[in-house]
């Protein structure tokens, strides 16, 4: 048997990208619909979510509003991670050195 050289270009059925377009379509009508979603009185809970509060949050009045909050956290939560990146990334030689 003799190896080539060159890198197996064999893409599997997850990059193709079709696929890839297909998932970002249906994420993108899951995430419509949701927020669609979330101004039909139907859809939105009666309850109070916090204990010991004898009326509604002024937040939970808001429609969507913990779907935009949590949009806003988790983008805040992957910036702030590439800047924290910066200060604890080693150079790629790090490990290199010890030999």
């Amino acid at each position: 048997m003799t190896e080539s050289s060159e890198p197996n270009n064999d893409k599997g059925w997850a990059d193709r990208p079709a696929f890839r377009r297909a998932i970002v379509a249906l994420l993108v009508i899951a995430a419509i619909a949701s927020a669609a979603l979330g101004f039909l009185p139907e859809f939105r809970k009666e309850e109070i979510h916090f204990p010991g509060a004898t009326a509604p949050f002024p937040t939970e009045e808001i429609p969507i509003f913990f779907a935009v909050f949590g949009f806003v956290a988790f983008s805040f939560i992957v910036l702030a991670g590439q800047h924290l990146r910066k200060i604890v990334m080693r150079k790629e030689s790090y490990y290199d050195e010890r030999e």
